[in-house]
């Protein structure tokens, strides 16, 4: 039996919901589920004395059932909150955790990264002993046990290994899935005053565990729908923060809006902290407006290649090559920065071969994103990226650039991506070569606007 979070809520409400629950998925919709549960369940003035909060990690099964044992204090429900639940993992899982792992390490979410490995290893049977031995040199180990491959997931590993030992892991604080009495508490059911919720992040579904929960109805994934690539879809984005401006009793600007959905990463916390910011900065006003965003709302999807590639367009080789030393310096993988390169430049050659046929007739140099959606986007759908006013922006800067001179970039970004996956090469250097490569090439050919895209 399968419910939605509305649907749970008012069973829970009229008292029909399981007693014993289980939610997982996106970090920030799970923790918003996991309070609106808690609002249903234990009356504020009564949590000093019946609410327990556990982290899973680190908290024995024992300690857990001897709470949930204990009558509360006060009459009426009493609450378990669990949080990082371990319960739900199993070895087959080793390949989703491992790329996990590697993509909040990519991300740049270095903490959430050791704790994710910390439990792998834990699931794996690590001991401390074998942790305190394991160095940088050894990486090899780690990427198998990550279940990944290739040169960039053993610098990877490296990197991960070193950071590690900085944040003094300790394997034996870590609980793993095993020890627990879950399944009796499933078939003798909970004390009458008991109400156990677990959340967590990661979950195989392919557990008897799991499937147990989800027999009953006791089982909720929360998460937005997501394209195949794996982003979030730009109707579930647009819902979203519709949504919390909502709820903030303002309105948003058409511009505006596909400002901020340009510039969504895709995680939900940081998207709802970057809202909040932005609230606060418009104040009273009950219009957010584009130079609103653009002053305070930061860009955490691939925003950041903008100032890169606009040095590059501009031929500003000394620009471009600070850009590129700070995103090195913050720890870009020179392959991640090559790969979101080459994405940029694919995207900027498909638009500059639209600008010089399908839509050389209506294109205007200066034209509005107004005029860009009723003339350009008659059909309102996208032609290059994931939302409008990216493709507007995209077409913008292909204007700087000239087909011949796009060609010849994606001849260097093969060179580039050969150097880099081998052994002799020296990232930075590959990447200053390939950024001087652009900016120089424009001198002799500066990029020009067909005579057609002028009318």
């Amino acid at each position: 039996m399968k419910r939605d979070l509305p649907t749970l809520l008012a069973d829970l409400k009229n008292s029909k919901g399981p007693r014993l629950l289980l939610l997982f998925g996106d970090d920030l919709q799970v923790q918003e589920a996991g309070k609106a549960v808690l609002d249903l369940i234990v009356p504020q003035d009564q949590r000093g004395f019946n609410l327990e909060r556990f982290d899973g990690r680190s908290a024995t099964w024992d300690q857990i059932e001897a709470s949930l044992m204990t009558p509360p204090l006060f009459p009426g429900k009493k609450l378990l909150w669990v949080e990082n639940a371990p319960y739900f993992f199993s070895r087959e899982q080793k390949g989703e955790l491992g790329e996990k792992i590697l993509a909040l390490w990519r991300d740049g979410k270095r903490d959430d990264a050791v704790k994710l490995l910390v439990d792998l290893l834990v699931l794996e049977g690590w001991t401390q002993e074998q942790w305190d031995r394991l160095e940088a040199a050894s990486a090899k180990a780690l990427v198998g046990l990550l279940d990944a491959d290739g040169g960039e997931a053993l610098e990877e590993a490296e990197a991960l290994i070193a950071y590690g030992k900085s944040r003094d892991v300790d394997l034996t604080k870590r609980k793993g899935s095993e020890g627990h009495r879950l399944t009796i508490l499933l078939d003798e059911g909970l004390p009458e005053w008991g109400f156990l919720l677990l959340t967590a992040v990661q979950v195989d579904r392919r557990t008897r565990l799991y499937k147990r929960f989800e027999e009953i109805g006791a089982a909720l994934y929360l998460d937005l729908e997501r394209d195949r690539s794996g982003k979030i879809s730009r109707e579930s984005l647009l819902d979203f923060v519709s949504q919390r401006i909502s709820q903030s009793s303002k309105t948003v600007e058409p511009q505006a809006r596909e400002m901020i959905i340009a510039r969504a990463g895709d995680e939900l916390r940081s998207l709802q902290q970057e809202l909040d910011k932005l609230i606060l900065f418009v104040g009273e006003r009950p219009v957010i407006r584009a130079q609103d965003v653009e002053a305070i709302f930061a860009d955490h999807g691939e925003g950041w290649i903008f100032d890169l590639t606009r040095a590059i367009g501009d031929r500003d080789a000394a620009g471009a090559l600070s850009q590129l030393a700070r995103l090195l310096a913050q720890g870009e993988h020179p392959l991640r920065l090559l790969g979101t390169v080459a994405s940029e430049i694919r995207r900027l050659l498909s638009a500059r071969q639209l600008l010089e046929t399908d839509l050389a007739r209506v294109w205007k140099r200066a034209m509005s994103y107004q005029q860009f959606q009723q003339t350009v986007l008659k059909q309102g759908a996208p032609l290059l990226t994931r939302n409008p006013y990216a493709d507007y922006m995209c077409f913008q800067r292909a204007e700087r650039f000239s087909l011949a001179d796009l060609s010849s970039y994606m001849e260097g970004l093969f060179d580039a991506d050969f150097r880099l996956k081998s052994s002799g090469g020296q990232p930075r250097l590959v990447m200053e070569k390939l950024i001087l490569d652009m900016c120089l090439s424009g001198q002799s050919s500066k990029p020009q606007t067909s005579t057609r895209a002028r009318l």
